[in-house]
């Protein structure tokens, strides 16, 4: 009988759980932000300047990055980086060294144009979405240790928040931007938000009590094992169907995502449409949507919220089907943008949970960044593909294509006992 994983220590309370659930947001507005620019409205420029659909698709594969984040993580819970870990505290240090990098890697994006040089602009977008992982990695371990397993959904729905806005401002914000002052004034702008982010990350953010009574390790070799110790009990005590539940549970968001953009662009929308409904309106739905993911997990059981999520996510793909057949209807886009923002948060948030309660440990750095490997690897390695798949057979068939691809995670929602009310009772059931 494996061993059960180690006990969680207390969570911190050196700050107020209020300070803790805004923290909560603008570390979710920081992690947000850059996934748009690497990836929609980063399509959206690449399909301006002429780029095929299957070029798009390729660059799309910068976005594995977030699925190996479990490669550092054992790093950031046994490192505090130096002097800075010792002034800021370990997860607070390693999310402003990331938030830099962030920074950085989009004002060097802001200077390619993929029309000219397509190469630059992709060595950007790799390098942004590395340090992006980096600081989601660091944000995952902070958020699980900075509240207990009880208090974990509202940090949640205050995280998706944060995230939902920073989607619009890379999303809408970015489209107006390059629309007045080009992309390179639109990416420069986006560098700017970043590096005050990470401003508020050096003076608001607070650390743990968890963090700061961590000691540094002695060796490298002492470092890696009480963290890989840790992820070996976790991996024993959790049932594969719960594994794979969380790698195929938002496949169908992710291969139709990367191919959404250059369907508003073939479908001759302008950059001001896309903003405003798809932008500005789905990030209002969306972040509705987080509230009502949280309002459901307290009043159902989180199996139940899974299979909400998984059914509703899968069947905006169909919308995609019927907006590809309409054309260029600003109604359908909105209906379309509609559902899927509200789906979509609704499914975000209850697999958040869902990770988060069975990553609540000492090494929780280690243990999400594990799960959110898991869940995105599988996603973002389809997608690579997903521009060939549009080309062979066209938008339409794609996306019914991509609908179907939800059924095995239904089936595997439907597997959860239905006592769970998490990975972590699963987990414990398991172990016993």
């Amino acid at each position: 009988m494996p061993n059960p994983p180690p006990a969680v220590p207390a969570p911190s309370r050196s700050a107020g759980f209020g300070l803790k659930r805004v923290s909560s947001g603008v570390l979710g507005y920081a992690s947000g932000l850059p996934l748009l620019l690497v990836g929609s409205t980063f399509a959206f420029w690449l399909r301006e300047s002429g780029v095929s659909v299957q070029v798009i698709g390729l660059l799309s594969w910068a976005s594995i990055a977030y699925s190996l984040k479990f490669l550092i993580a054992p790093a950031m819970d046994a490192y505090s980086l130096g002097p800075l870990g010792r002034a800021l505290g370990r997860r607070r240090a390693w999310i402003f060294a990331a938030q830099v990098c962030v920074a950085v890697g989009l004002a060097a994006m802001a200077f390619g144009d993929p029309a000219a040089n397509l190469t630059l602009a992709a060595i950007g977008c790799f390098a942004t979405a590395a340090a992006s992982a980096t600081q989601d990695a660091a944000v995952d371990g902070w958020r699980v240790e900075a509240a207990g397993p009880d208090e974990q959904g509202l940090l949640v729905a205050a995280y998706q928040l944060g995230y939902r806005l920073a989607m619009l401002t890379a999303g809408a914000g970015a489209l107006y931007l390059a629309t007045g002052f080009g992309w390179i004034g639109a990416y420069g702008g986006m560098a700017a938000i970043m590096a005050l982010v990470a401003l508020l990350t050096l003076t608001v953010i607070p650390s743990t009590d968890r963090d700061a009574a961590r000691p540094e390790p002695t060796s490298a070799a002492s470092a890696l094992a009480a963290p890989l110790r840790d992820l070996v009990a976790l991996v024993a005590a959790t049932p594969i169907t719960t594994l794979a539940l969380i790698g195929l549970y938002r496949v169908p968001d992710q291969l139709a995502n990367v191919m959404s953009s250059p369907l508003y662009k073939d479908l001759q929308f302008t950059n001001i449409e896309i903003a405003n409904v798809t932008k500005i309106f789905g990030v209002i739905l969306g972040i509705a949507g987080a509230f009502l993911g949280g309002f459901l997990l307290k009043s159902f059981s989180l199996k139940t919220v899974l299979i909400i999520g998984i059914v509703a996510s899968s069947a905006t793909n169909l919308f995609y089907t019927a907006l590809a057949a309409t054309g260029h209807s600003i109604a359908m886009l909105t209906a379309t943008i509609s559902f899927d923002n509200v789906a979509s948060a609704v499914a975000g948030t209850a697999l958040i949970a869902f990770m988060s309660k069975l990553a609540a440990s000492e090494f929780s750095a280690t243990r999400y960044a594990v799960l959110s490997s898991i869940y995105a690897l599988p996603g973002h390695l389809l997608a690579g593909g997903s521009g060939f798949g549009v080309a062979a057979v066209g938008y339409g068939p794609y996306f019914v294509i991509t609908f179907l691809t939800g059924l095995p995670a239904l089936l595997l929602c439907l597997w959860l006992p239905r006592e769970s009310r998490g990975p972590k009772t699963a987990a414990a059931e398991t172990a016993a």
